[in-house]
């Protein structure tokens, strides 16, 4: 469970379809560019399983917000992937146009289901965003060839992880952990109480405490890093604690 007053994720509607469209053509044309290439951030993937596993994702959050339903889609309605390299890249130049025509025709504001706290449309056109950065940063780690999360966008991403997708985290971890952006003004405030994990957007003093960019703390959150290499204080192993809700 997740506790927290919300702090971001109230990007303009037109600028997250154009970030998206720009995200996802990056990560599409390094994909395709060498499809064998090993993913480092993603064990046991090359850029043809990272792009098949985001095509269907856009494919996914396009379909959701295409239908704008009150009840839960009929997954049974989406398409794999294809096999076949050639086929595999239309498939997902096909999905892209697809979830950026249907985030950009969309009403942002209008109710529709979804399976975490956020119930608009907004919801998926961040979503879909939010995916594509942190996957164009996998297709990065394949091709050496890195660029710039903007800080912006990367605390953004971290608010949506502590803020919608450890909607039930299972056993939340032991201690307090407060986060802090060197270059923005994301703060956040991690403790427990009852069981719940409960997000703050405040400076506070926590068991233990990370500094990093907005960049660095996206990566942290989502498993595409560690604590080496970044300010820690306080308690390291509290730390340590709180990045294995890393899925």
């Amino acid at each position: 469970m997740i506790v927290r007053p919300r702090q971001t994720g109230q990007m303009d509607s037109a600028a997250r379809t154009d970030a998206l469209a720009a995200e996802g053509r990056r990560l599409l044309d390094l994909c395709s560019a060498d499809l064998d290439a090993d993913v480092v951030t993603c064990s046991g993937w090359q850029s043809r399983n990272l792009l098949s596993h985001v095509a269907s994702a856009w494919s996914a959050f396009a379909m959701f917000t295409e239908e704008a339903s009150m009840e839960p889609p009929d997954f049974s309605g989406l398409e794999s992937p294809p096999e076949e390299d050639d086929e595999l890249v239309a498939f997902a130049e096909a999905a892209l146009a697809r979830i950026t025509a249907a985030v950009g025709a969309a009403d942002p504001n209008q109710p529709v289901w979804t399976w975490w706290g956020e119930k608009t449309l907004a919801f998926f056109g961040r979503r879909a965003h939010l995916e594509t950065v942190v996957h164009r940063l996998d297709a990065e780690s394949a091709s050496g060839t890195p660029t710039p999360v903007d800080p912006s966008v990367a605390i953004d991403g971290v608010d949506e992880f502590y803020g919608e997708i450890l909607a039930n985290p299972g056993e939340p971890p032991s201690g307090s952990f407060h986060m802090h952006q060197t270059d923005g003004d994301g703060e956040f405030m991690l403790t427990v109480a009852d069981g719940a994990i409960v997000v703050a957007h405040e400076h506070g003093k926590g068991d233990a405490a990370v500094r990093a960019t907005g960049e660095e703390l996206l990566e942290l959150v989502w498993g595409r890093r560690s604590l080496e290499g970044l300010e820690v204080f306080g308690d390291r192993a509290v730390a340590e604690n709180w990045t294995l809700l890393a899925p």
